[in-house]
């Protein structure tokens, strides 16, 4: 067998193997850290973790801007033990589900406590709920829900269905003010920007 013949045949044995394999070869003129994006998919911002803690029917003290039937969505951010104490002295809670180990849960300064409730639809049932959490940059979307089938006796429309959830303050954007964002059923109602302070 003659030296050409040999050394084509090994050629073509090679490319039937790397054929057979894929045929896919990093080139060497490629750099480490292409090849390295190449492998490793990017992370993806995970949404903030929150926590139920309290829920129910409160009325906010001296409201008078919002007629029955209005669904005016009034929203807080809480930072501290000073802010829950202002809160709680404004809004009276008529109802709450929250027991001592929700009620706990807010440990400032590493919580953030977010409250959302409506003026004034009469409900049935606890219907308002938060349903997902994203941050864009510095704004944090609260997307809300209103239950439209919930069961139970229809309260009076002065009993705002409120919702209060935390979120560790480690989770959310580190740099200058923050807009938060309300979102029920898909709707923009309120946005309050704050400092995490």
């Amino acid at each position: 067998m003659s030296t050409k013949f040999s050394a084509l045949l090994i050629a073509m044995m090679a490319g039937f193997l790397i054929a057979a394999c894929g045929g896919d070869t990093v080139s060497s003129t490629a750099e480490p850290e292409e090849v390295a994006k190449t492998e490793v998919p990017s992370e993806a911002v995970q949404p903030p973790i929150w926590r139920y803690v309290n829920s129910g029917w409160v009325a906010p003290r001296d409201e008078q801007s919002a007629g029955a039937f209005s669904k005016e969505l009034r929203v807080a951010v809480i930072t501290s033990d000073l802010e829950m104490l202002l809160f709680n002295q404004e809004v009276v809670g008529k109802r709450t589900y929250g027991r001592g180990d929700t009620l706990g849960r807010p440990e400032f300064p590493g919580s953030v406590v977010l409250v959302a409730y409506l003026l004034w639809l009469p409900v049935q049932g606890d219907p308002l709920s938060v349903i997902g959490m994203e941050i864009e940059g510095n704004l944090v979307v609260v997307q809300l829900e209103l239950e439209e089938d919930a069961q139970g006796r229809e309260l009076p429309y002065l009993y705002a269905p409120m919702t209060m959830v935390t979120v560790d303050r480690s989770d959310l954007p580190i740099n200058g003010p923050v807009d938060f964002q309300f979102r029920l059923d898909g709707e923009t109602l309120a946005t309050v920007t704050d400092t995490l302070r």
